[in-house]
């Protein structure tokens, strides 16, 4: 599942020589929720508005249920319980109220990831407390591809365009870590030396990563491996202190003044194609930027403060909004900084601290869609 990326402190820190090159683009617009129409309104027709069928509660077991894991379709949602000794995953259907059985597996399933194509999951289950198994399984239920790591923690990154290939941290119980490469095409597993623990796929073979150059609060810049070349770019980017990827773009953030964290979309030849500013939330000695949700390369969901300031200073003050075409809106004010996972066409998003709650991105309407009987 996914969490509020936290920028840690990390004993990570890297030279690195390149200047920084400016760009100037056109800073796109934050659209404001509608104002209040002044001047008369129709008043509707009450006899004659039919009020629609309220959407069915899911009714979940504590006793067996284990987490909401993502999106299988706009109205599926998956999910983990164990009934009978046995994991299983599930899709419930958020206007039907139907649940069916999509995998199950005798070992603790750690978490579910679904691939943005759709037609593959990757189910992470641990018996043992020192290794991981990876599993790919196809949408029909085979398992396509299995790996074994040794690990204490496992940090995953999926290709998003090549779900053969997937980026495997492994954590160790002194928080050293082993970075491995696997190709479903050769059924390989490769070790990269990388002195940043979370690196990202951008395009289908090059890994991106911040190098830091001082401290890791004042961010680094991103440095680009192509794995087959074994050839690296740094972009010329100043105080990056986080990042993500979907494809070829990036998504960039910096700390280049005392109240902002500074935006960038970018293509992977560092063309920056839009630019904007938000206001900088920390948590003391670290920077607190809530992940985004990607529906495709140009068009994602974030969450962004209403004002700068400490985080634990800033509850419920946090709004969603919907970036495309260059133009960041809002879509609904008054959350928290919690992470959010939104479905493929980005129609909802799931909000809260277990995704509780339903966002309609269209409308901004929130409702709790999951009760947990006592």
């Amino acid at each position: 599942m996914k969490r509020i990326v936290i920028l840690l402190i990390l004993a990570l820190i890297a030279l690195t020589g390149c200047t920084t090159k400016k760009e100037t683009v056109e800073q796109p617009e934050i659209e404001k929720p509608n104002e209040p129409i002044d001047g008369p309104i129709n008043e509707p027709d009450v006899e004659n508005i039919v009020s629609p069928k309220p959407l069915p509660i899911f009714k979940a077991d504590p006793s067996s249920f284990h987490f909401i894991a993502d999106w299988l379709t706009d109205s599926e949602i998956l999910y983990v319980e164990k009934r009978n000794g046995v994991y299983q995953v599930k899709s419930y259907n958020l206007e039907t109220g139907e649940s069916n059985l999509v995998y199950e597996d005798e070992s603790f399933i750690t978490d579910i990831i679904v691939h943005p194509s759709m037609n593959y999951l990757l189910v992470h289950t641990s018996d043992q407390s020192d290794l991981a198994i990876v599993k790919v399984i196809s949408m029909d239920g085979v398992v396509r591809h299995q790996v074994e790591i040794n690990s204490t923690e496992l940090a995953i990154e999926w290709n998003d365009l090549d779900p053969e290939k997937i980026l495997l941290t492994a954590f160790h119980e002194d928080w050293s870590f082993d970075l491995f490469v696997f190709d479903g095409h050769t059924e390989s597993l490769s070790v990269i030396e990388m002195d940043d623990p979370f690196p990202k796929w951008i395009g289908d073979s090059r890994i991106a990563n911040i190098v830091f150059s001082e401290h890791p609060l004042d961010g680094g810049k991103i440095q680009i491996l192509n794995i087959a070349a074994g050839a690296t770019e740094t972009f010329d980017a100043e105080n990056v202190i986080y990042f993500d990827t979907y494809e070829d773009k990036l998504l960039i953030v910096q700390s280049l003044e005392a109240d902002n964290f500074s935006y960038s979309l970018r293509n992977d030849t560092n063309t920056v194609l839009a630019n904007w500013n938000m206001p900088l939330v920390s948590n003391y000695s670290e920077w607190v930027i809530p992940e985004i949700e990607w529906i495709n390369g140009e068009s994602f969901l974030f969450k962004g403060a209403l004002r700068s300031g400490q985080l634990d200073e800033l509850s419920s003050e946090f709004n969603l909004y919907l970036h495309e075409v260059g133009v960041s809106k809002i879509i609904t004010e008054g959350l928290d900084a919690d992470s959010i996972t939104c479905s493929p066409s980005g129609k909802r998003c799931l909000n809260g601290y277990t995704f509780e709650e339903v966002i309609e991105v269209e409308s901004g309407d929130r409702r709790n869609w999951i009760e947990f009987d006592n």
